[in-house]
């Protein structure tokens, strides 16, 4: 007597009895997936689909076409790409053994981080001007003192963001999203007077960096050199 089998679907419908080969023509076509549940009409026991022999091939060349499906999709490049990065922490990559990397930064991708910092930086200089704007017309500052509230907030909001995001993290979100980190020598995250220099020179000398960067062989640039610390690309290879 030919075996049957009774399948359980993911939504709750239940098919069969089927024998083997219905079985699997609908896996193949993909009506039973692999986490529906499936019995012998002999046995009470539910099992998964993925974990049924005659099955087994099917869902693994299923998994397989998926992955190179996958892999050659630009977005989970890019997304994979994002998450080896992951957050810049030595200390806890120490400790959990997982590995980092880092590199030489390109000059196109530290202008790239800039560009989305300086981003993030305008977004809140534009509310700031609001509030600055809002305090005038309320009568609370005249036009020079809601100008000089403005100019004061905006630079000060600047110089705090790049001296905590550096000092805490390593990294601003610009930085983040790139894949770089600034560090010191010896690998060490930097000192907030050395994040307040980093993020001077920047706003004063950024715009000599290709020049800068260009003198010293495109290793580092006038706000690396001043402080002492260094921007690198990082990889983290976190554990599975």
């Amino acid at each position: 007597m030919e075996r049957a089998y009774i399948v359980k679907l993911e939504n709750g419908e239940s098919l069969g009895p089927l024998d083997e080969e219905a079985l699997k023509r609908l896996a193949q076509e993909g009506t039973i997936t692999e986490n529906a549940e499936i019995r012998s009409t002999m046995l009470a026991i539910w099992e998964k689909a993925k974990n049924i022999d005659c099955l087994k091939k099917i869902y693994r060349a299923q998994m397989l076409k998926r992955a190179e499906a996958y892999a050659n999709d630009p977005k989970a490049q890019l997304k994979a790409r994002l998450e080896m990065r992951g957050d810049y922490d030595p200390l806890a990559t120490a400790l959990s053994q997982e590995g980092i990397t880092y590199q030489n930064a390109g000059f196109l991708v530290r202008f790239l981080a800039g560009l989305l910092d300086l981003v993030i930086l305008a977004a809140a200089a534009l509310l700031l001007l609001f509030l600055s704007w809002s305090l005038m017309r309320g009568g609370l500052l005249s036009p020079n003192g809601a100008l000089g509230l403005f100019c004061v907030a905006t630079w000060s909001l600047s110089a705090v963001y790049y001296m905590v995001y550096l000092t805490w993290r390593g990294q601003t979100i610009g930085q983040r999203f790139w894949g770089l980190v600034v560090i010191t020598p010896d690998l060490r995250n930097v000192y907030p007077i050395k994040g307040f220099l980093f993020f001077l020179l920047l706003a004063f000398f950024g715009l000599l960096s290709p020049l800068t960067w260009l003198c010293t062989g495109c290793r580092f640039t006038l706000q690396e050199l001043v402080p002492k610390v260094m921007v690198r690309h990082i990889t983290v290879t976190r554990k599975r």
